[in-house]
């Protein structure tokens, strides 16, 4: 079945499958309010910085949902291969958790993991599906985490 991920929602079994540009919103509020909570709790607000990670995070998410998620989505089967690359990015990109990318980047491995365990994929894809979703919402965990010993260390 070929869908367009951003303008449809598919129902697959029982659960629905939320369209591409919900999920792309949720990556994008979660990563401002990170940033915001961040840049807010220092000793002196610096405008530029909030300005400049909202761009970093825009700009990442109309990339990477815009353009690679979209694509690896119409491809169902395989999704798990680009879900499984995002998620390793998210993990990777908590290094430089300021940059607002980690939720962008783990989101979208979530996502594309859920797209490709959707379809029942068999064998290791199914595993790897997973493994995507696993991978994403790890990002998510160690950002929050990040952000919270950021916070803690300024106290």
């Amino acid at each position: 079945m070929v869908t367009d991920p951003q303008t449809t929602s598919v129902a697959r079994g029982t659960r629905a499958q939320p369209t591409l540009g919900v999920v792309t919103a949720i990556a994008i509020i979660f990563a401002s309010v990170l940033n915001t909570v961040g840049v807010f709790t220092e000793d002196a607000i610096h405008w530029t910085n909030w300005l400049i990670g909202f761009a970093i995070i825009a700009l990442g998410a109309v990339i990477v949902f815009g353009w690679f998620v979209r694509r690896a989505a119409r491809n169902e089967r395989k999704a798990w291969r680009a879900g499984l690359v995002f998620g390793v990015l998210g993990v990777l990109t908590v290094a430089a958790f300021w940059s607002g990318l980690p939720p962008i980047f783990g989101v979208a491995a979530i996502y594309l993991g859920a797209v490709a365990h959707g379809v029942r994929t068999e064998g290791p894809g199914r595993w790897a599906a997973v493994g995507a979703m696993s991978l994403g919402s790890l990002a998510l965990v160690l950002d929050l985490l990040a952000y919270g010993s950021d916070i803690a260390s300024r106290l």
